[in-house]
């Protein structure tokens, strides 16, 4: 039984590896449309991104399931739920069977991260970049005259950014 608890566990693992790969591969995506200023772009990795994530919460209850039916097979019982805690109660060869995919795992997530990190800064500075743009057109707008012209029955018509005439 416990045998194939470890191999159940290790394809979960794999599983939700592959699945943190594709959110990178997304962030990525992501990250190009916004350096490309690519909107279209950015919205479907926006959804393919909110796809990806409902599959990993799956999966991570999942890995959450099979993880306590292995501490009530061991029948172990821990003060702090945490990785490393139960590593040290499980026979050794778990340990060299679990441990490279968890390095992976840790190493990808942090990836992730900090591609994550760089993309809000990205997402950051085109808002600010937007609000400028948008600061600078009312404030020419506002700089122009708007009320009559030289011949004072004529009114000038008063500019615009958005014509609600159709």
């Amino acid at each position: 039984m416990s045998d194939k608890l470890k191999k159940e566990l290790l394809n979960i693992l794999k599983e939700e590896k592959e699945l943190y790969q594709k959110l990178f591969e997304i962030a990525e995506a992501k990250n190009e449309a916004l350096v490309n200023n690519d909107t279209e772009k950015l919205v479907e990795t926006v959804e393919n991104d909110r796809e990806v994530i409902s599959e990993i919460e799956a999966k991570d209850q999942e890995r959450n399931d099979k993880l306590q039916e292995i501490k009530t097979e061991f029948e172990i019982v821990l003060e702090k739920d945490s990785y490393s805690n139960l590593i040290k109660k499980l026979p050794g060869e778990w340990g060299e069977s679990l441990n490279p995919i968890r390095e992976e795992l840790i190493e990808l997530t942090d990836d992730f991260h900090d591609l994550n990190e760089q993309n809000q800064l990205l997402l950051k500075q085109a808002l600010e970049l937007n609000q400028l743009s948008f600061e600078t057109i009312m404030e020419n707008i506002k700089k122009e005259d708007t009320t009559y012209s030289k011949d004072a029955k004529v009114k000038k018509e008063q500019p615009r950014i958005i014509n609600k005439q159709g």
